[in-house]
């Protein structure tokens, strides 16, 4: 099932211009893995949509399931949050379309 999600998203890019962290209601979460990326550009006739979407896996903040397994009493299993984000090609701002569960 999925969020649907707007507004401007708080990315940090690394020096190469790849996404290193987003920042969700809670702070700042650090990308784990790029899981998809992808263009669109359509309506070049009209009001042209040119977007880069990348589907994001962010690191957990302490959440996570208990880890199982002998000596893994006190730790937890990382709990990766599912996001997708696009940057419009035209203003260079990036935007969030939506969360995983």
């Amino acid at each position: 099932m999925t969020e649907l999600l707007d507004g401007i998203a708080g990315v940090r890019l690394d020096a190469s211009g790849a996404i290193r962290a987003v920042c969700l209601a809670g702070g700042w979460s650090t990308v784990s893995r790029v899981a998809n990326q992808w263009l669109v550009e359509t309506d070049w006739w009209r009001t042209p949509v040119r977007r880069r979407y990348v589907r994001l896996l962010l690191e957990s903040r302490g959440g996570g399931r208990p880890a199982t397994g002998r000596g893994t009493a006190d730790r937890r299993e990382p709990a990766d949050e599912c996001v997708e984000l696009y940057r419009d090609l035209e203003t260079g701002e990036w935007y969030w379309s939506r969360r995983y569960d």
